[in-house]
């Protein structure tokens, strides 16, 4: 793997040692890593603009991290239109539970996460 930004939600302060968050569109921060020659590089924490939207969570959090040119996102939990606006975005959804941003990234370094293709849990989901 040369060069690829991801986003990872996360729990705050975000950072590598934040915890990640399960919840894609409803995660209040989104910590943005570049992988450079198979290692992390730079690390950016950026405001997931979905956190508190009335409806639309996921494709305003989709568009948030398209923004920061990621290509892929490590998460929990995709709604149907979170995924719907990753895929059209060209953005793919690996899946994850529990564990700091660094772990999650070993992990995907690793090849050891599975790929989602679309949604996995219901509409609203993350709204509690």
């Amino acid at each position: 793997m040369e060069n690829q930004i991801i986003a990872i939600p996360s729990q705050i302060p975000g950072g590598l040692d934040a915890q990640v968050d399960t919840r894609f569109g409803r995660c209040r921060v989104f910590t943005i890593v570049n992988i450079v020659n198979n290692a992390i590089g730079t690390v950016k924490i950026v405001q997931n603009g979905g956190n508190n939207a009335m409806g639309g969570a996921g494709p305003v959090a989709a568009q948030t991290i398209a923004q920061e040119k990621a290509k892929c996102v490590i998460g929990g939990n995709y709604g149907p239109n979170a995924a719907n606006a990753l895929s059209q975005a060209g953005i793919a959804t690996y899946g994850t539970k529990n564990g700091t941003v660094k772990e999650i990234i070993d992990l995907f370094l690793a090849n050891s996460l599975p790929l989602i293709s679309g949604s996995n849990v219901g509409s609203h989901n993350g709204m509690n």
